[in-house]
This record gives structure tokens, C-alpha cells and sequence, in this order.
């Protein structure tokens, strides 16, 4: 016995609406299609299913049986729709992210409102932490994924570069060096420079700047890059700090381009050996473009 789906689609479209033409609107054919389909099916399973009455369909006992396990194979296949529409919207997930507070800002303002609209039931996990730590976080699992600072140290996990731009120095306005396009890292030694925390990896890249410039800092001040940008909004002093997060002060912050260049890079860290996920994916992809687009309206890119 070797029974088609289309037969079996076309016995179930029949037992529905009672009649061939019925069937044939359902299924969107002609009705010569659905009693040739029948007319097989009745083949087939070796025993007549319907007695003929005009253009209607009696059916038979044995016709009755069969509908049974076709209908249980339908709710079945309706299940897998179900299941695979939930999994599309990832009902009942978890997405457990960690982000350095540069991200933090942009995801909140740019991507989480309409993420958390196209996948409302997913439970989401956002912490805010330092590079290091979030990348010991992913490779223990304990995050789904990390939004980072480019780190030499990512102890192998799988990573992608989102963005690649420079570090800049900002100041407020009015500051002595507020109207220069750009500012050697020698011309801050005469004022009060504010820089990222000493494990922070753009704090280890400006270390090595000035040493090799040779200078000397006046009372730097550490802080948070968003406190630094606070106080230079304030005019306490000259900020070194990344794009990202000095574009939620671009209206009380002069930019000015350092040099010499201090590369940086935004990074998506990963768990090791991890599957795809399809929620993870999706909102990398909404991380993707609004740090791009962040970074072209603030003019930071970097090619």
C-alpha cells in the first residue's frame, strides 16, 4: 500500500465539507483533481469509502474510521506548527546578557523597547559589568552573550567585532581646547585629564599612549567613561573616552580627535562551543545596527 499526503489531504477535505466541489474549493482545484484523488485513495486502502448520492458524499463506516487517525494526524501536524511558531517567537525563553555601560545606554534607549515588543515573552537578563568580567561570565555560561570593549584577553571564546572606531577626547565647551580639530596627547599635560578605570581596555591603551609620549599627567581622575563624561561636561577637565558613550552628551561635550590614534573596538563575546540562538541572533542583529547607526550620526565611525 502506498498512500499519497495529497490523497490523504483530499479525503480529509471531503469528509470536512461533505461534497467534490466542496473539497475542490477548499484545496483550491478542480473537482475532476479531487475524485481522481479519492478514487486513488479508495485504491489504495482496497475498500470503498463513500457511497455517491448526486454531487454529495455519503461515507461509510470504514470512511469514518479512517478520518479518526487522519484528524489525530492533523492535530499532530498543528502541533508542530504551534511548537515551531513558538520557538520562532521563543515563548518562555531566557536571554541573559551582559554589557559594558557604554552599550548599556545605547541598548536600553535603541534596542530593547522594540525587541522586548517582537518577543514579549521572553524573560531577559541584563547586567551591566566591566570587559573582564563579563568575559569570564560568558566563557562560565552564565551569559548567553556579552557586549564588550575589543579585548586581547577573550580566554578563546568565539567573538565579533560590531564596530570599529577611535578614542576621542571631549571637553566642555568654552575649554581652551574645545575649538581644535585635533589634540596630541603631549597638549594635555597641562590640564586635568579624566580617564576609564586602570582595567579598563581603553585605559590600557591610553597607558601605553602616554608613555610613549613621554608625559606626565596633571592629578588624573578615574572614573566610569559616563562619570568621565559627566565631569567634562562640567568643565572639571579633559575626558578620554569612547564614541558611544560620549554620544549621550553630545550636547553639553566638545569632540575633538587624539592623537595619536587609539583603536578601539565593540565586540559580541559568546559562550564556548555554543549553538546558534535564534533569540541571541536577533538581538545581535538589533545591537548590529543601532551601534551603527549611533556611530554614523556621531560621525565616529572608523574604515
Amino acid at each position: 500500500m502506498r498512500v499519497f499526503p495529497r490523497q490523504v489531504e483530499a479525503f480529509r477535505a471531503v469528509m470536512l465539507t461533505g461534497s467534490m466541489t466542496g473539497a475542490a474549493e477548499h484545496m483550491h482545484v478542480s473537482q475532476p483533481a479531487i475524485s481522481r484523488l479519492i478514487r486513488d485513495f479508495e485504491a489504495e486502502v482496497a475498500m470503498p469509502l463513500f457511497d455517491r448520492r448526486g454531487n454529495r458524499l455519503q461515507p461509510r463506516e470504514a470512511a469514518l474510521l479512517l478520518f479518526g487517525e487522519v484528524e489525530r494526524f492533523y492535530v499532530g501536524l498543528d502541533q508542530i506548527g504551534r511548537a515551531a511558531h513558538d520557538i520562532r517567537l521563543m515563548k518562555g525563553g531566557v536571554l541573559r546578557i551582559g554589557a559594558v555601560s557604554s552599550l548599556n545606554g545605547l541598548c536600553m534607549q535603541n534596542v530593547m523597547q522594540s525587541f522586548m515588543a517582537a518577543y514579549p515573552h521572553v524573560t531577559i537578563i541584563f547586567d551591566t559589568e566591566s570587559t573582564d568580567r563579563i568575559v569570564d561570565l560568558v566563557a562560565l555560561r552564565h551569559y548567553d552573550m556579552g557586549l564588550v570593549f575589543g579585548h586581547e584577553g577573550r580566554a578563546g571564546l568565539p567573538s565579533e567585532t560590531i564596530a570599529q572606531t577611535e578614542a576621542i577626547a571631549v571637553m566642555a565647551h568654552g575649554h581652551p581646547l574645545a575649538d581644535r580639530d585635533e589634540v596630541d596627547i603631549g597638549d594635555l599635560a597641562g590640564y586635568d585629564l579624566l580617564i576609564p578605570g586602570r582595567r579598563a581596555p581603553l585605559r590600557m591603551r591610553l597607558d601605553r599612549a602616554i608613555t610613549q609620549s613621554g608625559i606626565t599627567l596633571n592629578m588624573p581622575f578615574e572614573a566610569s567613561i559616563a562619570n568621565c563624561c559627566q565631569l567634562a561636561a562640567q568643565g572639571i577637565g579633559v575626558a578620554i573616552v569612547d564614541p558611544l558613550t560620549a554620544s549621550d552628551y553630545r550636547d553639553r561635550l566638545a569632540v575633538v580627535r587624539l592623537a595619536p590614534r587609539i583603536e578601539m573596538d565593540y565586540e559580541i563575546v559568546r559562550p564556548p562551543q555554543a549553538p546558534a540562538s535564534i533569540l541571541a541572533e536577533a538581538y545581535c542583529s538589533a545591537v548590529r545596527q543601532a551601534v551603527s547607526s549611533r556611530l554614523t550620526s556621531f560621525g565616529a565611525g572608523r574604515e
